[in-house]
């Protein structure tokens, strides 16, 4: 008996974005005029309006859930897999030590290859870029922003196989910004370029930003 082939849930299809029109009521489509195609009249207030709330004041509290949406491995599997290896070799080593020498090269190769599991699934140059993104969104300077791109790519180890990167560009004193962040929901495959947004950006060096507000 065949087994029947499994399942894949895939992102939905990105749907046209639009805006009710507050002189016609009429739903249209965001043109790059900002003008409604029904009566002509200006979507400028409506489109600052679809940005939402401005973000609050630093410092921002942000959840746990929140926290680790931003500070995750490249490669959950790699980064467990690595950690239990060091729990194996740091359980191993007093024993080794203290009673059965010939465990030492055991517990040597268990903690090598878990320090070396862990540092694959999560680099440190990753993490220190993760890290400067949260300190972004605690105490950064909101700026108004527009999102420029976003790709989905396929990545085993996140939610659903896939991760969604958010391009986006946003000013500060006259100088254009560009930024761009990851996301694991499916649904951000959803949103298009030109989709207005908060940015939020360390003074000190404007590089560092993201979006607001962070995705639980």
């Amino acid at each position: 008996m065949s087994r029947p082939p499994p399942l894949t849930l895939d992102a939905p299809d990105p749907v046209e974005p639009r805006l009710v029109c507050p002189a016609c009521a009429h739903a249209v489509p965001i043109g790059a005029d900002a003008r409604c195609e029904a009566c002509g009249a200006s979507l400028a207030e409506a489109l600052e309006a679809s940005r939402g709330p401005r973000p609050p004041l630093p410092p921002r509290r942000l959840t746990r859930a929140q926290r680790r949406a931003v500070l995750r491995p490249k490669l959950r599997a790699h980064h467990d897999l690595g950690t239990l290896f060091l729990a194996l070799g740091a359980l191993m080593l007093p024993v080794a030590l203290g009673f059965l020498r010939p465990l030492l090269l055991m517990t040597a190769i268990f903690l090598g290859v878990g320090f070396l599991l862990r540092r694959s699934g999560w680099p440190a140059a990753l993490r220190r870029e993760q890290k400067r993104r949260l300190q972004a969104l605690r105490w950064g300077l909101p700026a108004p922003a527009v999102l420029t791109s976003v790709e989905r790519h396929a990545v085993p180890s996140l939610q659903a196989g896939r991760v969604v990167q958010l391009g986006y560009v946003f000013t500060v004193h006259g100088e254009t910004i560009q930024g761009s962040v990851p996301s694991p929901h499916v649904t951000d495959a959803q949103r298009r370029p030109g989709e207005r947004v908060w940015a939020v950006y360390l003074a000190e060096d404007p590089s560092v930003s993201a979006l607001w507000p962070p995705e639980p």
